[in-house]
């Protein structure tokens, strides 16, 4: 246990030679800081597609898998980093950008010794919005070829990490949207003092039923994963003067043809910060926390 003195510090300083950025956030009077552990956050490098693995002190969860032609990259990502057991598959919503590399990921867990998946969460879309491809139907094959049934997600449901507490925020409940990515799931990890928000591809509408509807009353995030891969149609003013984030991680594809970020989605965040991490200029991004300082490593291009 650690008690601040009567002064609240900002000290940043740069590795060089390592490409890790550390920054202790603050100390406050009288504030017992608890030693939570270490929590990592893998934003992988899967292109024109998102896919983040956090890893706690006692849990693993995966949320999404990029493409189709990226879950070989994802399997790779995973046993590199020494990842044995996935607790939770977090698929935010049903287009291939998201879920294509899934597949394979629930196929290899099916037929090997040296992964294991125990949940998958998915939003739980209106029988009409529910699609019929290819990539979704082979989803939900391998869940099957593991044992487990799909767990829909559920206001504020919980994953202890035993680092950090991840808070699950489905759609607002009755909502029925046009375009699928508004039915993404979106997740808060609470590290301490600092956390993470994720967004899938969730666009103004959900942005604005959420914010109206009060799910997201008291939300802050230290990092945002920006929705949509930093389209013009995702992260509103209101969203982001409710999140107020310090960093911003976008996940995008090299030269896409979506133009991915876009600039005006870019003015908004430089409101709040210009540390703005992309994966198509960093490769895979990867932020640590102990519950109070950010460490940042660039895998580079």
């Amino acid at each position: 246990m650690i008690v601040g003195a009567c002064i609240v510090i900002v000290v940043a300083f740069l590795y060089r030679a390592s490409g890790c950025y550390m920054e202790t956030i603050e100390e406050n009077e009288n504030e017992e800081v608890v030693d939570n552990g270490i929590t990592t956050v893998h934003f992988l490098d899967v292109g024109q597609g998102d896919s983040i693995l956090i890893c706690g002190t006692e849990k693993n969860i995966l949320i999404d898998a990029g493409e189709r032609d990226q879950g070989e990259v994802v399997i790779a990502d995973i046993k590199e980093l020494g990842v044995d057991t996935i607790d939770c598959i977090i698929a935010t919503h049903p287009h291939s950008d998201h879920i294509g590399g899934l597949p394979d990921v629930l196929q290899y867990a099916a037929e090997n010794d040296d992964l294991e998946v125990k949940q998958v969460i998915m939003p739980d879309i209106p029988e009409s919005d529910i699609p019929t491809t290819a990539i979704f139907t082979k989803l939900l094959d391998g869940i099957e070829a593991n044992d487990l049934s799909v767990t829909f997600a559920e206001y504020e449901m919980t994953i202890d990490t035993g680092s950090s507490i991840l808070t699950i925020y489905p759609p607002a409940e009755g909502k029925n949207y046009s375009s699928l990515n508004d039915y993404s799931v979106c997740a808060h990890l609470d590290c301490g003092d600092t956390s993470f928000f994720f967004t899938g591809d969730m666009e103004f509408p959900e942005e604005e039923d959420l914010l109206e509807g009060g799910y997201l009353d008291g939300v802050t995030a230290t990092v945002l994963k920006a929705g949509h891969h930093g389209s013009d149609t995702s992260s509103s003013k209101e969203f982001l003067n409710q999140i107020k984030p310090q960093y911003v991680v976008i996940s995008c594809g090299a030269g896409n043809s979506y133009g991915h970020p876009n600039k005006d989605a870019l003015t908004r965040f430089k409101k709040h910060t210009n540390e703005i991490y992309r994966t198509d200029l960093e490769g895979t991004i990867t932020c640590t926390t102990d519950g109070r300082n950010l460490a940042w490593t660039m895998e580079g291009r």
